[in-house]
């Protein structure tokens, strides 16, 4: 799993429907009778049902609540293009509803959809702008979609809007050593490690924060406390295989660099130095290989960054690599 999946697996909960049990007003109309029998199928156990009556009452009524606890038992159900389809009909009953841009967002991103999220999440910063929340999960997004100079914008404000919140400081940390600005991510990381000494996030991203200015001992030091908690941690193995590279040892250095590619495959990155320790190791084959996976992995970032430019939100400039 990615560094940025793992972030959002903390917050991505979707907006609750009517939760199964739950009564509707005594003054019940037809469509809040409607989502008190789906509650009731739901707390019988017979989804598929809840989900026909939920449906029929957004047919019939043009109900937004129906449509949210739709899109919200389709995503549970692994069903994200459903969830998606049900929440933007939502999304035109409701154009500027907080609670239906946020479910799309976080639907798109728990899909990897991260140019629907971030156009659902970018009116929410602007509508709710003093919700730190959005202004996270839009730097994530944007993370996720590769334009880092953008979420380190996102992320600095929702870290403003709320500076105990080790998860958006966290995610500050990895979008600055994304730009290689490591030394103003070191400051942030180690902030959350005073309050959560075993935070593998935190651990991890600071090791690859220490590599990158050449503090070796240090990075070796914690990559192996993230890893002695997480052993497939993507960026801690990165990191170890970084700086086995640096100190020559080509061959261990590959087997990290082959951990980390494993447990997050969509990072240029890791296919970028194990194309390196492949040409080190006279694997000719090998590096042309992982040569091949960087630029595709690249070309997928580039993509993603040309659709927000069409969907009239231009980059900030440089993606991740």
């Amino acid at each position: 799993m990615s560094a940025t999946a793992l972030l959002l697996a903390a917050v991505l909960v979707m907006a609750p429907g009517p939760q199964a049990g739950a009564r509707a007003p005594a003054t019940a109309d037809a469509p809040n009778r409607a989502l008190e029998q789906a509650a009731a199928e739901l707390q019988a156990g017979r989804r598929r049902e809840a989900k026909a009556i939920l449906a029929q009452a957004a047919d019939r009524f043009g109900s937004v609540r129906a449509l949210m606890q739709l899109g919200r038992l389709q995503s549970e159900d692994g069903d994200a293009a459903g969830a998606l389809a049900s929440l933007d009909r939502a999304r035109t009953l409701a154009p500027n509803a907080e609670e239906v841009l946020s479910a799309i967002a976080q639907v798109s991103l728990a899909a990897r959809r991260p140019v629907t999220a971030i156009l659902a999440l970018e009116p929410l910063t602007r509508l709710a702008a003093a919700d730190a929340q959005h202004h996270y999960l839009f730097g994530v997004a944007l993370m996720q979609a590769g334009d880092m100079p953008a979420a380190v914008e996102a992320l600095q404000e929702a870290d403003r809007l709320e500076p105990a919140r080790s998860l958006t400081a966290i995610a500050l940390g990895i979008a600055l050593n994304n730009r290689k600005m490591f030394n103003d991510a070191r400051p942030l990381l180690r902030r959350v490690l005073e309050r959560q000494p075993d935070n593998v996030e935190a651990l991890a991203a600071l090791a690859e924060a220490d590599e990158g200015i050449g503090e070796l001992d240090a990075a070796d030091a914690n990559a192996a406390r993230a890893l002695a908690a997480a052993p497939t941690h993507p960026t801690a193995n990165l990191v170890v295989g970084m700086v086995l590279m640096k100190r020559a040892k080509y061959a261990e250095a590959r087997v990290a660099l082959e951990r980390a590619a494993a447990a997050d495959p969509e990072s240029p990155k890791v296919y970028y130095q194990l194309s390196l320790a492949c040409a080190r190791l006279d694997d000719t084959g090998g590096a042309a290989r992982y040569r091949d996976l960087y630029r595709q992995k690249l070309r997928a970032m580039e993509a993603r960054i040309e659709e927000l430019r069409r969907a009239g939100m231009p980059s900030r400039g440089e993606m991740a690599r």
